[in-house]
């Protein structure tokens, strides 16, 4: 039977006010709802406490009765976000946004699902129409730094957070981002000091103090205050410093990071990517060499779960869907690794010289390194994409490097380190 409207009414007001478990509790108290209206609102209270597939499966309901409405399509959208299916919420959200250019909240929430589904340019193109159309807030703004930090472009993302920050000094978000924009060019003092401006903001993140301390461990100093357990970037660096060489860089930027460890790869060999999704990375590497540059992936996402993230989240969507263009000396090779990497390998000689793990999860890291132990020589260079940092850091590609190190007894040096984007660069000895 229909929702009773003193119940909607009731419910209505409450999800207004973000009590979103009193929501739950009242259409709930009878039996669930079985009417769009209820089934709606439901759906919409367990999005925002973070019950993602719940909150999907009530609005797919309620949508089945309501296809046009605006706010349980928006709601499916920040569903699907959730569940790590950005690429199945950008398309709800691009159709929201065509229709009402002007809300904001579609705006930033369309520009933070395309930078998280690694559409890097075309968060940027959403925010630069959005600047020529005078409609650019700092919430929206924030995501073009962050897309522009990703895709290498350190002087435009600081522009952006230092436009954010000069208009109002409390944010700070937009001062931890700034910090990693100026490592490379005004050094790591420098890179401090923005990161003390946001530790410094009222209501700051509590993981910013962590960095500080993480950046103090890398360069030889001792931080006070903290216990194992309470940040773990903190916790990641200090995991580095048995190995890390006496001159080891820190960088800010993914595309920093990836042309140093490329550069220190000395050794004539085989270029690699294991992770490729849309290619960001690829084409950073392949910008800082002319030889081939050959990228694995299975572009359906992740096959296991990986801390907060569901499997199959990174994927590029459909079966069928393009995969990412790539330049003319980079050859991509789909399918999962256990599959593909043996067949590649039996048919291109030769040791690694460089190889970019982004595997993300500990299994798909192992795999790789298994298949790839022959042909790591003194020289070769591994960037590991999230090997600190993250909460779950030390259970997946830390974790396969060390065992894998300690059954071979291979010799190594961390040469770079990215706290801010949790990569680790290390050189065989």
């Amino acid at each position: 039977m229909p929702t009773p409207p003193d119940i909607l009414f009731q419910a209505t007001t409450l999800l207004a006010a973000g009590r979103y478990r009193a929501v739950r509790r009242l259409l709930m108290q009878s039996g669930p709802p079985d009417d769009a209206a209820g089934s709606g609102l439901l759906g919409r209270a367990l999005v925002g406490l973070n019950d993602h597939a719940g909150g999907r499966a009530w609005l797919t309901r309620a949508l089945a009765d309501q296809p046009d409405d605006g706010d349980l399509r928006f709601a499916l959208a920040r569903s699907l976000d959730g569940l790590g299916q950005m690429h199945a919420a950008v398309p709800i959200l691009a159709e929201l946004h065509r229709l009402d250019p002007a809300d904001q909240t579609v705006t930033e929430a369309l520009a933070n699902a395309l930078r998280r589904d690694a559409s890097y340019e075309a968060a940027v193109d959403l925010v630069m129409a959005e600047e020529r159309a005078g409609r650019l807030n700092d919430a929206i703004r924030y995501q073009r730094g962050l897309s522009l930090h990703y895709l290498g472009d350190a002087t435009g993302a600081l522009a952006d957070f230092d436009a954010i920050v000069a208009a109002a000094p409390g944010r700070a978000a937009s001062w931890f981002a700034s910090h990693a924009c100026v490592i490379g060019t005004d050094g790591v003092p420098a890179a401090l000091d923005r990161l003390r401006r946001a530790i410094a903001c009222p209501g700051a993140n509590r993981k910013y103090a962590g960095y500080l301390a993480a950046y103090q461990i890398l360069t030889g100093e001792e931080p006070s205050g903290f216990r194992p357990g309470d940040s773990p970037i903190l916790d990641g660096a200090r995991a580095l410093r048995p190995h890390l060489a006496p001159d080891h860089r820190l960088f800010g930027l993914s595309a920093d990071v990836l042309r140093f460890a490329l550069n220190a790869a000395a050794v004539p060999g085989l270029v690699l990517e294991f992770g490729v999704r849309r290619g960001t990375s690829l084409r950073h590497i392949a910008a800082a060499t002319v030889q081939a540059v050959h990228g694995f992936d299975s572009f359906e996402g992740l096959p296991e779960g990986w801390g907060n993230e569901l499997a199959g989240t990174f994927s590029l969507g459909a079966e069928g869907t393009d995969l990412p263009a790539m330049p003319a000396h980079v050859r991509l090779h789909k399918g999962w690794f256990e599959d593909v990497l043996p067949g590649f390998l039996a048919e291109h000689a030769g040791p690694v010289r460089f190889a970019n793990i982004d595997c993300d999860i500990y299994s798909s890291t192992v795999t790789v390194l298994r298949e790839l132990a022959p042909r790591l020589v003194p020289g070769s260079v591994l960037v590991f994409d999230e090997f600190i940092g993250n909460r779950t850091w030390a259970d997946h590609e830390f974790k396969a490097w060390g065992e894998f190190a300690a059954r071979t007894g291979i010799r190594y040096r961390h040469i770079a380190v990215s706290p801010f984007t949790g990569q680790v660069a290390l050189r065989v000895e």
